[in-house]
């Protein structure tokens, strides 16, 4: 009976092992294929009601940055 429990304790651990090994492998193998964002964006300051917004998202007219369109200046 003791070699019965012990034989499959030690399947119950290879199995564990193995499954852990293989979790390991998948989730190293995804990460790498994720670019890694390293750089920061300007943030810039809205000319009429000066909110600070990310300079890709910002409208530019004339030199200045607005958040919106409502807020650029109307010709």
């Amino acid at each position: 009976m003791g070699r019965l429990l012990f034989l499959g304790l030690l399947i119950a651990l290879i199995i564990y092992l193995v499954k852990r090994y293989i979790r390991n492998k998948i989730s190293a193998g995804t990460a790498a294929d994720q670019p890694v964002n390293l750089g920061t964006e300007d943030m810039v300051q809205c000319a009429t009601c000066q909110v600070h917004i990310a300079r890709s998202e910002a409208f530019l007219v004339q030199q200045h940055f607005y958040c919106c369109p409502a807020h650029t200046p109307k010709k």
